[in-house]
């Protein structure tokens, strides 16, 4: 059987076994049938929602305990106040005064705490003084602790009574502090409820963070790809507008040189002396030429700042061919190249180079028409040197200690534009002549693939 101390106010040292006695008279006749239904109700409440369980076990403290009123207090800490209990939650005749808050030293629920254990107050007023502004007065108050397995307190669940005529009974004891434990029980419940929101609340702004990152991203990932798509759109029409301002200076270029060959020619046919005629010619020939590499070039699908030296060499020797080759039947001209390449302007000058040397020796070296051969090679040297070297198997000149013509002069300062050095060995009399030019093109040759 459950017994509750009786506290009388201003006799808190009676020993509370013997005030216990004071309810152990007190049995009632308990409606079991009517309890269990109670704690089916509450069962229900628990498990819905147990916010409302609170409320539930308050109107079933009324109900079973034919209490004039029933209430839930819990300690509340202040930093001003220190600790104070409050009202949480009241049901019946003191309902109004739910929310006032006293300090725990000063309420008979802090004497339940400092029991221990569920006690009964009789009038309460006259220990403490500030219950004589509730309306109606309380005879007698029966209060239950609420505290953990643990032990951790939470505050009181009380009923009172406002009738000198009712008492509580034994079995108010025994159902009090059964709905003490279910309050408990709904109060964890809470908590638990609440830190799930707050990790659910924590779980959607981050979630929202993350979303509002990833569209910030996507955004700038857009952006940045439609500057990207803008800038390459306007890339391509500037690539555009400048192969075709390319394309017409090529054409310009293509007509100009052949104007000027023509030009040449004719100024040749009306020549008065053989030896200005020549020079005319062969002034057209290297127009001619120029005009050869340079549509070779215009023409190429591949980098425009390079040039295939193989054919270019070709390009050329295939033209002095057809220029002497009616006149010079038995003379044969063979090229030998590396697969290399070389900007424009030094392709040019190595060109022109090699037309003035070849062009010398079908004119000089091969006299009335005799045969011979003519060798045009360029290859990288081991030594990070490029030698070009063009040689004749014809009647030799004293070319080496002479200032030689128009030839020999652009032959030299070709090679001073390539930054290499010429050598010519040829003696009168003797058979064949050899030209070299040796060029440091480390930093400038490529090999092409």
């Amino acid at each position: 059987m459950n017994t509750a101390p009786r506290f009388h106010p201003g006799d808190r040292a009676r020993d509370l076994t013997t005030i216990a006695t004071a309810l152990r008279g007190r049995q009632g006749s308990p409606n079991l049938r009517l309890e269990a239904a109670a704690w089916r109700q509450l069962a229900g409440a628990l498990t819905a929602d147990p916010s409302t369980a609170l409320s539930c076990a308050l109107d079933i403290a009324l109900g079973l305990c034919h209490a004039g009123t029933a209430g839930l207090s819990l300690l509340k800490t202040d930093a001003a106040n220190g600790t104070t209990v409050r009202w949480e939650l009241v049901h019946g005749a003191l309902a109004s005064y739910e929310g006032l808050d006293t300090p725990v030293s000063s309420s008979p629920c802090g004497l339940c705490l400092d029991a221990g254990a569920t006690i009964l107050v009789s009038r309460p007023v006259k220990a403490f003084a500030w219950l004589e502004h509730t309306q109606p007065a309380i005879f007698e108050e029966l209060i239950a602790p609420l505290h953990d397995s643990q032990g951790s307190v939470e505050g009181t669940l009380w009923i009172a009574h406002h009738d000198r005529r009712s008492h509580c009974s034994a079995d108010d004891v025994r159902i009090l502090e059964q709905l003490a434990q279910q309050i408990v029980l709904a109060l964890r419940l809470q908590e638990h409820a609440r830190d799930r929101e707050h990790a659910l609340s924590v779980l959607q702004s981050l979630q929202a963070a993350q979303q509002d990152l990833l569209s910030h991203d996507l955004t700038e990932e857009r952006t940045r790809r439609d500057q990207a798509e803008a800038a390459e759109h306007e890339a391509h029409r500037a690539l555009m507008f400048k192969e075709a301002m390319i394309d017409e200076v090529n054409h310009r270029t293509k007509n100009t040189l052949q104007a000027a060959a023509s030009l040449l020619s004719l100024q040749a046919r009306i020549a008065p002396s053989a030896e200005t005629r020549s020079a005319l010619l062969e002034s057209r020939d290297r127009l001619q030429l120029m005009a050869e590499v340079h549509s070779m070039i215009s023409d190429a699908r591949a980098d425009s700042q390079a040039v295939l030296m193989p054919q270019l060499l070709q390009t050329l020797c295939d033209a002095l061919r057809g220029s002497f080759g009616s006149n010079y039947p038995g003379v044969s001209l063979e090229l030998t190249s590396d697969a290399l390449s070389l900007p424009v302007e030094d392709a040019i000058a190595i060109a022109l180079l090699a037309n003035e040397t070849v062009t010398n020796s079908y004119k000089h070296a091969f006299p009335d028409g005799s045969a011979g051969a003519i060798t045009v090679q360029l290859h990288s040297a081991p030594d990070h040197t490029l030698v070009l070297r063009i040689m004749d198997s014809g009647l030799g000149a004293d070319l080496a200690h002479t200032a030689g013509g128009m030839g020999l002069k652009l032959m030299r300062t070709l090679a001073a534009q390539l930054r290499g050095t010429l050598e010519i060995v040829s003696h009168a009399g003797s058979a064949g002549t050899q030209v070299t030019l040796t060029m440091n093109r480390q930093s400038v040759a490529q090999r092409a693939y």
